[in-house]
């Protein structure tokens, strides 16, 4: 595991907010991928469902590895769990991320993958925070997040605008990490932070 860690920490890049932005291949959906050796063989993978698989074994039946961060380029382990693909969906819907945000005007036209591809722009040649703002205010559904990062980064303020929009987060953490630090004694998830 501390092998493939190395391997992830060097192509991504660790932000203020917590998400750890992979750099490298993209899947045509904009999700991080990577070409693995393991027992001699040679697979492409989508590296959050590797990792995950790497840390808990393969996943249980109809799940899905769900970023909490709802960033697809995110493979930061404190920010991923199995999820069923309804839950996911359930997070969508509640932060209004899901259909009908073209009719408000806040559509992402550059797609899933153009998306990602400009948060990777926006830190190809360094943690350039204001870039980073912008390549993620594009598109962005969430109004309080959008007001968040219409001036520029700010780390304290985006990750309040993104738990503030979520009606779900007071079922579900959005950054499990927390869950732990706000109930000390919580019986373990399964997740843990490795970054």
């Amino acid at each position: 595991m501390e092998r493939a860690l190395e391997y992830v920490a060097e192509r991504s890049v660790l932000v203020p907010h917590g998400c750890r932005y992979w750099v490298r291949s993209l899947t045509t959906d904009g999700y991080a991928k990577a070409v693995v050796t393991e027992a001699g063989r040679e697979r492409t993978v989508r590296v959050h469902r590797w990792l995950m698989e790497l840390l808990h074994g393969p996943p249980p039946p109809r799940t899905i590895t769900a970023h909490s961060c709802n960033e697809s380029l995110c493979v930061a382990l404190d920010h991923l769990s199995n999820a069923t693909q309804r839950t996911n969906m359930r997070q969508m819907a509640d932060q209004g991320r899901a259909a009908g945000r073209a009719h408000l005007g806040y559509a992402d036209t550059r797609g899933s993958l153009g998306r990602a591809q400009a948060i990777q722009a926006a830190l190809r040649d360094g943690l350039d925070l204001d870039a980073l703002a912008a390549a993620m205010l594009a598109g962005e559904a969430r109004p309080l997040v959008r007001q968040a990062l219409a001036n520029g980064y700010d780390a304290e303020a985006y990750l309040a605008a993104v738990r503030a929009s979520d009606p779900s987060s007071a079922l579900v953490p959005l950054f499990p990490a927390e869950a732990a630090e706000e109930a000390p004694g919580a019986p373990e998830d399964g997740q843990m932070s490795l970054f």
